[in-house]
């Protein structure tokens, strides 16, 4: 999947030159989900990183932490684009479907692994975090989450699974037994719940998150080294490879040919939730110059 300019449309970029830390706000223009657009410049935005350790292309930079937020406080992410993935399934575009897939995975190893920088990352969710969005929070080194927020794969509704790596980037707090329950039955988590699981690193009171990702992030700096050590054993010992993810998604795939009508059906009805979960206008923020 290649990469498109850096003229964002569906992602806020908040960044102060020179700094370390990168703040990704998602604000797709008609649902709250991982369209295509939000993924591409997601994706480009992963790609300019590594290059130069900046958001600006050329300009070399040293960002060591980004966190990954929704603009929309009640919904971080509903997940894949379910009117594009019923449109591709409908039409047995199966080329295209993994193309988006491969997309997905992309991001999800990127945030497991922080790029060629080995950047540590954050996810902040305040709302739902649903399918794809649970594994994009997943995926990150650690969750921050408000105690309003909610999570869960709801793919069992239609016949499904949340094929980008949802089940091992579960499993690693929960066991395979909760894992099972939630992949199969769409179980719904308060954030509370995920948090006895091990899932969230920090649990906060509504409004207090983003205090707490900026103690953490000051208070690793002091001691960087060995925060770093810990971030790299912890990634090996939950060894979520790219093989995994490519395989669960090759899965996914060959999951997808096999929905039925009323499967699709379904799928719209959730499609229609989707629209309705449109993110407010966004406060434009003009981002540093370099």
């Amino acid at each position: 999947m290649g990469y498109i300019g850096s003229s964002y449309k569906e992602i806020i970029i908040d960044y102060e030159d020179g700094g370390t830390v990168i703040w990704v706000g998602m604000k797709s223009k008609s649902r709250q989900c991982f369209t295509l657009t939000m993924l591409l410049e997601l994706l480009d935005l992963f790609h300019t990183l590594d290059e130069f350790g900046s958001p600006y292309p050329g300009v070399y930079g040293n960002i060591k932490y980004l966190v990954l937020k929704s603009e929309n406080p009640e919904i971080f992410n509903t997940g894949g684009d379910l009117d594009y993935f019923s449109e591709l399934v409908s039409t047995e575009d199966w080329d295209k479907l993994l193309e988006y897939g491969i997309g997905c995975i992309d991001l999800i190893y990127w945030g497991l692994s922080g790029g060629k920088r080995e950047i540590t990352t954050i996810s902040y969710v305040t709302g739902s975090a649903l399918g794809g969005g649970f594994e994009a929070a997943l995926s990150c080194n650690y969750i921050f989450a408000e105690k309003q927020a909610v999570f869960a794969f709801p793919e069992a509704l239609f016949g499904f699974f949340p094929g980008m790596g949802g089940y091992a980037l579960l499993e690693r707090f929960t066991g395979m037994n909760e894992a099972d329950r939630a992949f199969s039955t769409g179980k719904r988590y308060s954030a509370e719940e995920l948090n006895e699981h091990g899932a969230i690193y920090t649990l906060s009171e509504k409004g207090e998150g983003k205090q707490a990702i900026d103690d953490f992030i000051q208070a690793r700096m002091s001691n960087e080294n060995t925060h770093w050590a810990l971030q790299k054993i912890k990634q090996r010992m939950q060894n979520i490879s790219y093989k995994t993810l490519k395989h669960s998604i090759e899965l996914w795939v060959d999951a997808a040919k096999k929905l039925s009508k009323r499967d699709l059906r379904v799928m719209n009805i959730l499609t229609r939730r989707q629209r309705k979960k449109v993110a407010p206008a966004p406060t434009v923020r003009k981002m540093a110059q370099a």
